[in-house]
């Protein structure tokens, strides 16, 4: 015999996972306003820092950490790279590899931009215990694991998944 789940937990269910579209819908329409003050879109800006863990970036690897083509990723660092943010320089260790580095001019601006939003997630996230803190940050983190995940499985996603960052 199984237990149906009650009303009110039925009814936090909805309110999270409305509240988490609703959160993935805003933080993409702030991450395109502040692309958009660099001239950029937000997949450029998102491709690379979801890449930021990576110590030898290259085009290959972005391609697929991001679940995009290789010609798309080429596009992305085109732009990235004519807005100053990247640059492309041989691998010391291998001549045949090119690597992606940051070119450190532009952090400060980005940093500024996101400034209001680090302020205000730290406000939100001080209100909070250790332990709800540690509570949100799994969630959060399982939420992450999973939309990796998902975008993998779609049609036209890389045919390899990238280790999980935990």
């Amino acid at each position: 015999m199984s237990t149906r789940p009650s009303r009110r937990r039925t009814q936090l269910m909805a309110a999270i996972e409305d509240a988490v579209r609703d959160n993935g819908g805003r933080g993409q329409l702030l991450h395109q306003a502040i692309a958009e003050r660099f001239g950029l879109n937000p997949t450029d800006m998102k491709c690379v820092d979801l890449a930021r863990s990576e110590e030898r970036l290259t085009a290959g690897r972005l391609a697929e950490i991001t679940g995009m083509s290789t010609s798309a990723t080429t596009a992305v660092l085109d732009r990235m790279e004519k807005a100053g943010f990247i640059e492309r320089v041989r691998d010391p260790h291998d001549r045949r590899k090119v690597i992606v580095v940051s070119t450190g001019r532009r952090e400060q601006e980005l940093s500024a931009a996101f400034a209001p939003l680090k302020d205000v997630m730290t406000a939100v996230l001080e209100s909070y215990d250790d332990e709800q803190l540690e509570l949100i940050a799994e969630f959060v983190g399982r939420v992450n694991d999973l939309l990796r995940d998902l975008t993998h499985q779609l049609p036209g996603a890389p045919l390899t998944t990238p280790p999980a960052g935990r």
